[in-house]
């Protein structure tokens, strides 16, 4: 092996880094699943499945850059703002019944579209993200309340906040579990927690299999059941009200793009379609069949 090599070996094996369960601390697991250099294991003890070994911190946080949203995980995630949007009106028509609008706060915000949204309903809304530029754009073009960084490096006041929420960032984190504590730390007593992830025991995921687009473990860290989800927000002082099953609206060609992630010439039958039809922007409300919403509040 040349000098190089043994280099980006020793590079890329600082890159990665072995975890215990985030749950209840146990070394003790099955590999579930294989993919590339990552595992993906459940816990013998309390059964919560996560990635082992995974990429450290550092490495996580340069997943995030602007490449992420355009061209990454998302084609273009600001070319799908209407979905957003349409989808957190909805997602706060529920929040709503069970809280009236105050001061809310949204980890992993990511370019504000769920703030924005919550600010024109008269919500005084605050977002946290690690991404340099898509915390600026929410800052700087839709003027809103942002930080970047942890929501520990945030310092945010005890009991500063009515409510917060995590769109489908939960599985994201390196410690979900200490970020409970901080958001039980940042909530009124009584206030509301909601937490939409996915259920990697849904029907769906296990009648996809290794063909379901969510297994993305550089990114994808944790992989939640409806008991985990419970088990981990009781840990950390909620009171858990209910989980149910959650939707989302997008647009065709978002849709096209999953369809071309499951079945490549499909994928391309059915842009060609869209695009022949013009309907690549029109809105679909979805229901998935693995996302979920918990619902929690600060005891």
């Amino acid at each position: 092996m040349t000098r190089n090599a043994v280099e980006s070996a020793d590079q890329g094996a600082a890159a990665m880094e072995h975890v215990t369960c985030n749950l209840c601390g146990s070394n003790d697991s099955d590999v579930v699943r294989r993919q590339g250099v990552f595992n993906i294991v459940k816990c013998r003890s309390c059964g919560l499945t996560y990635v082992n070994p995974r990429l450290s911190p550092l490495a996580l946080a340069k997943e995030y850059d602007e490449e992420y949203y355009f061209g990454g995980s998302y084609d273009d995630y600001i070319g799908e703002a209407r979905g957003f949007e349409e989808t957190f009106e909805k997602r706060l028509e529920k929040i709503e019944r069970v809280v009236k609008p105050g001061k809310i706060l949204d980890i992993g915000c990511a370019f504000g579209f769920f703030l924005s949204v919550a600010r024109r309903r008269g919500w005084d809304a605050f977002g946290v993200d690690l991404s340099v530029s898509a915390s600026r754009y929410a800052r700087e073009e839709l003027g809103l309340q942002v930080r970047h960084g942890t929501l520990g490096q945030a310092n945010f006041g005890h009991g500063y906040f009515d409510a917060a929420i995590m769109n489908d960032v939960f599985e994201h984190l390196s410690d979900p579990l200490a970020e409970l504590v901080q958001v039980h730390r940042v909530l009124k007593t009584g206030g509301y927690l909601f937490i939409v992830t996915q259920d990697i025991n849904s029907l769906v995921v296990r009648a996809l299999g290794s063909r379901w687009a969510q297994y993305k473990p550089r990114e994808h860290l944790y992989y939640f059941t409806r008991a985990t989800l419970r088990a981990m927000l009781e840990k950390s002082g909620f009171a858990v009200l209910r989980i149910q099953s959650e939707g989302l609206v997008c647009t065709v060609k978002f849709l096209v793009g999953k369809l071309h992630n499951l079945n490549a010439t499909l994928g391309r039958l059915a842009g060609y379609s869209a695009h022949k039809l013009g309907v690549q922007n029109v809105l679909v409300p979805l229901r998935p069949g693995y996302e979920i919403m918990a619902y929690a509040r600060k005891e």
